[in-house]
């Protein structure tokens, strides 16, 4: 059996799914843990945890809190200050921000009185890295993933922090890779293995990538016999995780939604169209689905809608074209470049190019609470250089 029974997932998920013979994947098995788990004593072992762990700290910060510039930022931060914490907020700049994306990064920021760190990656080496993983993987994803994940670990190594909390384990939450017994922290090896899809930094520069060593730095993850004392948390080890509720109640603290016409989720993905337009048509041309079938998994898991109408829905989303120039302009292709990679490397996925679409069942749209209102997302979007 290739399909799930119960949500839309299939074993195509590139971060690997599993049929069992009573036709459920193992993201729905694992979900169905969240009803047998004491999460009172999840969130009294979390508090000894970081007892423990902050102990012989003597740092300015507890903490280092990494961010995405989304929703889920907002609620890490309220339980990392729900226990007494002291973070730093580190966000790493991907250059596909919009200005609503800033305007949330700098409200939670103000909002909750934080010190906050913002890496701002040269932006030369950057595109080429991109350019590189576009040429090698069909994918924009790595170059991002991997300065996200490895910047933390080596701020936290300087400046003596012995602890990083993050947000949700998409392995876990996601695929149900791991139980929520198993209790996985983010680790060299995990970081290789999830947010790098087993690509390592040797196999990405190994061939073709014009960055020189110097500035390949900061896509490195320290060496581990250097940052074995440094705990890398999930919160959704610690906390039932139920993305959409808990970001939609970040909207009192000042959080701003965003529409689009690629998902109901206008929490998730908030201030980053450009980047994710292009993430999905890849992602499709790869695996054959797009990034909404995952969250529409997640809302019939948690009971907020019925598969037949989350199929329906997928295929409106699907439906739908979306513009993908902006992104081949910021990467400084010519658009003879870019309609030969359109022609040669997005083969299966031409059908979702084009001028954007919004083609949404009304019907649906009426009778669920995911479509609240929100700020219809922007094209344009601002290059954050080092200095401003």
């Amino acid at each position: 059996m290739n399909q799930c029974i119960q949500c839309l997932d299939d074993i195509k998920h590139p971060m690997g799914q599993i049929i069992n013979d009573s036709g459920l994947c193992t993201g729905c098995l694992t979900h169905k843990e969240k009803d047998f788990i004491d999460w009172d004593k999840k969130w009294s072992a979390l508090e000894e945890k970081c007892r423990n762990v902050l102990k012989k700290s003597k740092a300015k910060y507890d903490c280092i809190v990494p961010l995405n510039a989304d929703a889920e930022d907002y609620y890490v931060v309220k339980n990392v200050l729900k226990l007494n914490l002291r973070p730093l907020l580190v966000y790493v700049n991907n250059y596909f921000g919009t200005d609503l994306s800033w305007r949330n990064l700098h409200n939670l920021e103000t909002h909750f009185d934080l010190d906050l760190i913002t890496f701002n990656p040269n932006i030369v080496d950057y595109k080429e890295a991109v350019r590189t993983s576009l040429r090698k993987f069909n994918s924009i994803y790595w170059p991002y993933q991997a300065i996200k994940t490895a910047y933390p670990v080596r701020l936290a190594l300087e400046m003596k922090i012995p602890l990083i909390i993050w947000g949700g384990l998409q392995a876990t939450e996601q695929t149900g890779k791991f139980s929520h017994h198993d209790m996985v922290e983010m680790s060299g090896w995990s970081r290789i293995q999830h947010d790098l899809f087993c690509v390592n930094e040797k196999d990405f520069f190994g061939s073709g990538a014009q960055i020189s060593e110097r500035n390949q730095y900061h896509y490195l993850y320290p060496e581990i016999k250097k940052t074995s004392h440094i705990r890398g948390i999930y919160l959704s080890n610690y906390i039932r995780w139920d993305p959409w509720k808990q970001n939609h109640d970040m909207i009192k603290y000042g959080f701003s939604p965003e529409r689009t016409n690629y998902t109901f989720d206008q929490f998730e993905r908030v201030g980053s169209s450009v980047f994710y337009k292009i993430h999905d048509v890849l992602r499709y041309e790869k695996y054959g689905y797009i990034k909404v079938r995952d969250q529409l998994s997640r809302e019939i898991r948690h009971g907020r809608i019925t598969k037949s109408d989350a199929y329906m829905l997928y295929d409106n989303f699907l439906s739908n074209k979306v513009d993908i120039n902006p992104f081949f302009k910021w990467l400084g292709s010519s658009k003879t470049g870019a309609d030969l990679f359109i022609r040669n490397r997005l083969v299966k996925s031409s059908c979702l190019i084009g001028s954007d679409t919004k083609n949404i069942d009304f019907n649906i749209k009426f009778k669920y609470s995911f479509f609240s209102n929100g700020i219809d997302a922007k094209e344009y979007f601002l290059n954050y250089y080092k200095g401003v």
